[in-house]
């Protein structure tokens, strides 16, 4: 008996064969559909092993992990996510308190949506630096702590993954309203800290449903013409902000998007220094607040 924490990729071709002879064994399945956003797909691609399956809310395996634990003492229970099971969840925790009363466990690690969205980019992988989440209005918080991380990347000369938070329902934040948002509190932060706005001459890339056929980027100049875009965005969709680009990355980057990039790409109208003053301020700021 065991617990199986899997992923099964982020489209049903990325099924591992592990994963499916896991689930040939299992007693019974749980399906986290809230981590990632449009997820519903999966409980379709488990369509075979339809009598095992039980969808897990977040209460289930956050708040009452116990039980599932007790559960895999006597039995095969295997939790399902979207991507990889440990990487941006909550799941490691899981895997923690098994392990702590001597239940087996198992990782069925899956493609990451976190790891494809930064390939997918076109950019280097070894310089992308913190990632961070921006929260939706259902979490009631304002993203100060996201502007530090991008300006704490762009210090170090590092790119930034941004994911988009999801709420309970499966809502995920659309890129246009987080650029808004990080304009917004990015403006009130220049202003008690009497510092010059940055994020609005600053380039972002629009990732798409990466690792899927129907992966797509879309390059803005500045969060300023991305929080005024017309476009609609499929999810599931993160933001990846580019320090400025090497050589390379920026004749990938055309090569992919098949057109001629701005000189902000590749210079900006500030420094690293500058960068690096505003994310001291700010973890100032935030420490006296």
């Amino acid at each position: 008996m065991a617990l199986f924490i899997a992923g099964c990729g982020v489209y049903e071709g990325s099924f591992t064969r592990e994963l499916l002879e896991v689930l040939d064994v299992a007693d019974v399945v749980y399906v986290d559909l809230y981590t990632m956003p449009e997820s519903s797909w999966v409980l379709a691609a488990l369509e075979r092993w339809r009598n095992k399956i039980r969808v897990a809310s977040r209460e289930l395996l956050e708040g009452m992990s116990k039980a599932v634990v007790d559960e895999a003492m006597g039995r095969n229970v295997v939790i399902v996510s979207a991507g990889d099971p440990l990487v941006a969840t909550t799941h490691v925790s899981l895997l923690a308190e098994a392990q702590s009363r001597g239940v087996e466990v198992r990782y069925i690690p899956g493609v990451s949506g976190v790891c494809t969205a930064k390939a997918y980019s076109g950019l280097s992988y070894y310089r992308f630096g913190r990632m961070a989440t921006v929260p939706g209005p259902w979490r009631g918080l304002k993203p100060y702590s996201v502007l530090a991380t991008i300006y704490a990347n762009l210090c170090i000369d590092a790119h930034t993954l941004l994911l988009l938070d999801v709420s309970d329902d499966g809502l995920q934040l659309s890129p246009i309203d987080a650029a808004l948002k990080l304009l917004e509190v990015e403006a009130e932060l220049s202003e008690a800290l009497k510092t010059r706005a940055l994020l609005g001459l600053t380039p972002v890339i629009v990732v798409e449903r990466a690792g899927t056929p129907e992966a797509r980027l879309v390059a803005f100049d500045s969060f300023e013409s991305l929080s005024t875009a017309e476009e609609r965005f499929r999810t599931p969709s993160s933001l990846v902000i580019p320090a400025p680009l090497n050589p390379t990355e920026r004749w990938v980057l055309e090569s992919r998007l098949k057109r001629a990039l701005g000189a902000t790409w590749s210079r900006r109208a500030y420094g690293r220094s500058e960068c690096c003053e505003y994310y001291e301020k700010t973890l100032r700021w935030l420490s006296e607040g």
